[in-house]
C-alpha cells in the first residue's frame, strides 16, 4: 500500500469517527438546552409561578377575551390555578407515600445492590416533585 492511499484511508475513517461522535452528541446537547427553554407541550416547568402564568397565557390565547372579559376571567384563571397546585402537592405526596411503601415490599427481595438504586431513584424522583414532603425519603 502507498503512503497516499494510507492517508486517504486514514482520512476517511476519521471523518467517519467525527461524524459519529457528532451525531452521538448534538442531539443530546440540544434536547438539553431546548428543554430549558421550552414551554410547549411535553415540557414541564417545575416552578408554581411559571406554571401559573403558562396556564393564565393558555386560557387567554385560547378564549382571546377582549379587556372587559378579562378582568373577569383573572380571578378565575387565580383560583383554577390554586387549585391545581393543590392537587399536584397532595398527588405527589401520596405517590412519595406509595413509592415508601414500595421500597419496604421489595426489601427482602432484592440485594442491597438493587437496594441502593432504588433509593437513588427514589430520591432524584423526589427532587423533580414540587410539594413534596421535606426531607421524607
Amino acid at each position: 500500500m502507498t503512503n497516499e492511499r494510507k492517508k486517504t484511508i486514514l482520512i476517511l475513517s476519521a471523518t467517519l469517527i467525527v461524524g459519529i461522535l457528532i451525531g452521538l452528541l448534538i442531539p443530546g446537547f440540544f434536547h438539553k438546552y431546548q428543554g430549558n427553554n421550552q414551554r410547549g407541550r411535553g415540557v414541564r416547568d417545575r416552578s408554581s409561578d411559571h406554571k401559573k402564568e403558562w396556564f393564565v397565557r393558555t386560557i387567554y390565547n385560547v378564549v382571546k377575551p377582549d379587556s372587559a372579559q378579562a378582568k373577569q376571567i383573572k380571578p378565575i384563571t387565580d383560583w383554577a390555578s390554586q387549585q391545581i397546585a393543590a392537587i399536584e402537592i397532595s398527588s405527589n405526596s401520596q405517590m412519595s407515600a406509595i413509592l415508601d411503601s414500595v421500597k419496604i415490599q421489595l426489601k427482602p427481595i432484592l440485594t442491597a445492590e438493587q437496594q441502593q438504586r432504588l433509593t437513588e431513584f427514589h430520591s432524584k424522583a423526589q427532587g423533580r416533585w414540587k410539594g413534596k414532603e421535606k426531607g421524607r425519603r
